[in-house]
């Protein structure tokens, strides 16, 4: 097994189960799921796939016998279920998603015999302060993507059958979402917290310099099957079409074909043409523009979409609230349903 060396004092220090966790963050369709299928071949790493157990924190307010997470979390995109855990594992003493969070996670990272756990989940993008706080030794890895091609993956997500992403309002919260992306990683810059930041148009360029310097960042000896997809684990990422790519065995580095419409394209050059102003053309991750004084949202349209985002961002939080006090009798029956359409989709198609 060939590696590539990397400075002493990084070789010197070894992870232990005592180090906190492992963040990978991007915005959805953003990058990080490749960062994390490349990372998870190292022997030292065992992250978990959008597990999100975070974001379900309220079931763990609920009163004594109905604290109820480990009966609850598995309908949550069945993320007990893809990672080859049993919620019936866990002590029911657990009764704060802190302890939860870090006994599950390092009960999966333990299981492979590694010792970095963590997860990786877009749906942390907001809340990267607060995660800093509950666990002062977490590490985060940010991964950038042009916002462009980031929208663009959104709907070419939507056209393969993705009900998520063909909701309306996804493209622009996502959109909208970056500044605030930014802000929280900045935040924790300035607060002296561990954070590496990746370019997804370099990952795929250069895979092997990145992840060279993922490795530096988490002080792991770098391998060199880190920088292809051949031989990765990807039993704990959903099914979905929008997940092609990142099945295959090759990283994919040419340009998308372009499916958003004029009128989206336009919008999303506005931003990122008013954030390259406020942030002199080094974020986000994109060309500047040619023109000496380009285009960028006036106030009403900066002020509508800013309304939109925040109700969008309103219900999102209803939906995970309701989540974790609905009946669980509630959420078998949704998954009974979801399991029936779903059979009768293949059905139809011919599937067997």
């Amino acid at each position: 097994m060939s590696t590539t060396t990397i400075p002493t004092d990084a070789l010197s220090w070894m992870p232990t189960p005592t180090a906190g966790p492992v963040f990978i963050v991007s915005m959805r369709r953003g990058g990080s799921s490749l960062l994390y299928a490349l990372l998870n071949k190292h022997p030292q790493v065992a992250l978990m796939y959008e597990a999100d157990l975070l974001l379900l924190r309220a079931s763990f307010s609920r009163p004594g016998r109905y604290k109820d997470w480990r009966e609850r979390w598995p309908f949550w995109s069945d993320s007990l279920s893809r990672h080859g855990l049993d919620g019936a594992d866990f002590s029911s003493d657990l009764n704060n998603s802190r302890d939860a969070f870090i006994a599950v996670h390092r009960e999966y990272a333990a299981r492979r015999g590694a010792v970095i756990w963590g997860d990786k989940s877009p749906n942390y993008y907001d809340r990267l302060v607060a995660l800093a706080e509950e666990f002062y030794g977490a590490r985060f890895i940010v991964v950038w993507r042009d916002p462009l091609a980031t929208a663009n993956a959104t709907e070419r997500a939507a056209r393969a059958g993705s009900p998520y992403f063909a909701k309306k309002g996804t493209k622009l919260s996502s959109l909208l979402g970056h500044k605030k992306f930014k802000r929280q990683c900045d935040e924790l810059r300035r607060r002296g917290r561990a954070v590496y930041e990746v370019n997804y148009e370099d990952l795929v360029q250069d895979p092997c310099s990145t992840m060279i310097s993922v490795c530096q960042f988490l002080q792991i000896p770098y391998l060199d099957e880190l920088s292809n997809l051949e031989g990765a684990d990807r039993s704990s990422i959903p099914p979905g079409a929008h997940h092609t790519f990142l099945r295959g065995s090759v990283i994919v580095s040419e340009e998308r074909q372009q499916l958003l419409d004029l009128a989206f394209r336009a919008k999303v050059t506005r931003y990122v043409n008013l954030w390259h102003s406020q942030y002199a053309g080094l974020w986000p991750p994109r060309p500047k523009p040619s023109d000496d004084a380009p285009e960028v949202p006036g106030i009403f349209e900066r002020s509508v979409d800013k309304v939109c985002y925040t109700a969008l961002s309103a219900v999102e939080s209803l939906k995970r609230w309701a989540f974790c006090f609905v009946p669980l009798s509630w959420l078998r029956w949704r998954r009974n349903i979801a399991i029936r359409k779903h059979t009768q989709q293949r059905t139809e198609a011919g599937v067997v």
